[in-house]
């Protein structure tokens, strides 16, 4: 797995590492905060019967740079088990309680993020054994959930739209993130895994029933490539639909950037 010869590893304390892991692949951006065009990314896959502990630890004593001292290493972990508690309702004591409470497979390793103009906690499950792992053999790793990093890129888009609200659809590998706002708050955040297109249709139009959205004058924001046919079958009941591209300064780096999910690249931004 090679490297541009315009990184130099030598002096990995000017690059930032960021590695996303999801249950079938891991991938890894360097970029270098000075100069943003200077952009790498690589990733691979692995079956889904895999251990996935095992692949991750081969992929990092294969590739020993990774644990080489960088500006910042961090780690997103891109699932569906996670969920969103106001602050004022999360204890830490108490996180284990919440999350089994409302999740069929029981918690093994429990971070949490936060959402500080939400005033939002992000709850998320990891393996504890992969979180041992990369904690001993990362420099210094912030862990994140990928809805985290996405809630904080879109919260600020509300002047887009004025006092509308909006929901944002995020596809990427076998994944759907539907993130909701009424103006500048956040009123959902779900995601679903391996969804055929008439499930994604339910889940995305009750949710928009649920948020009390107008089929009229809100607006649905479609991140990534969905399929076609679902797109068709949206614009049945919503009138305004808009492809949200990638931030327009990504164009002006390198082909790697525009191949990064947003997730990965808002740590870039």
């Amino acid at each position: 797995m090679f490297l541009p010869e315009s990184i130099d590893l030598g002096q990995s304390d000017r690059y930032v590492l960021s590695i996303r892991i999801t249950s079938y692949s891991f991938m890894f951006s360097i970029s270098d905060p000075e100069t943003k065009e200077n952009y790498c990314l690589r990733e691979t896959s692995f079956s889904m019967s895999d251990n996935l502990l095992a692949n991750i630890q081969r992929i990092i004593f294969d590739f020993n740079f990774l644990t080489q001292e960088f500006k910042q290493t961090n780690v997103i972990f891109v699932s569906s088990s996670y969920d969103l508690i106001p602050a004022r309702y999360f204890d830490l004591k108490d996180k284990e309680h919440l999350y089994n409470f409302t999740h069929v497979e029981k918690a093994s390793h429990l971070s949490t993020g936060f959402i500080k103009n939400q005033d939002v906690t992000t709850l998320f499950n990891l393996n504890k054994d992969i979180f041992d792992f990369l904690s001993r053999s990362l420099w210094a790793p912030h862990f994140f959930h990928h809805t985290n990093l996405l809630i904080n890129y879109f919260e600020d888009k509300n002047k887009l739209t004025g006092n509308a609200s909006r929901m944002y659809l995020n596809f990427h590998d076998n994944f759907l993130d539907i993130i909701c706002f009424t103006g500048p708050k956040l009123v959902h955040s779900l995601t679903y895994t391996n969804e055929q297109i008439t499930n994604q249709l339910y889940y995305i139009l009750k949710l928009w029933e649920q948020c009390r959205f107008s089929q009229l004058d809100d607006y649905l924001f479609i991140v990534g490539n969905p399929d076609l046919q679902l797109v068709k079958l949206l614009q049945q009941y919503i009138k305004n639909i808009e492809q949200q591209n990638i931030p327009s300064e990504i164009f002006l780096w390198n082909e790697d950037a525009q191949k990064a999910p947003l997730d990965l690249l808002t740590l870039s931004l």
